[in-house]
């Protein structure tokens, strides 16, 4: 298993191998932030998380761009999820509001 150990600038000693579904659940997080940043998996990655859908399904990140992206690219279901809200949904929020007609939407 080949990781992209820059996604742990976190720890002194990056994972060599991750046995775990969590491992691997941190793992997709910490390449999924780094994508929403604007930093491409490599292709090695693509392939390797075309296996895990285990972990996609069971660890969903809703408000990711890249999460879904990786479910897209692999042609696995959608998970529902609000990736983007405009100025008046977080003002709404912010307010208590919520707009009535956003189940037209």
């Amino acid at each position: 298993m080949k990781l992209d150990h820059s996604v742990y600038p976190d720890l002194d000693e990056p994972p060599s191998d991750l046995q775990t579904s969590a491992d691997k659940a941190d793992y997709v997080h910490r390449v999924c932030g780094q994508w929403d940043y604007g930093i491409v998996p490599e292709p090695e990655t693509f392939g390797l998380f075309a296996g895990w859908r285990e972990v996609f399904d069971a660890f969903p990140m809703d408000h990711s761009a890249a999460y879904h992206t990786f479910r897209t690219r692999f042609g696995w279901p959608r998970v529902p999820g609000r990736l983007l809200r405009a100025n008046y949904e977080i003002y709404d929020l912010q307010e208590g509001r919520t707009d009535p007609c956003m189940d037209w939407i």
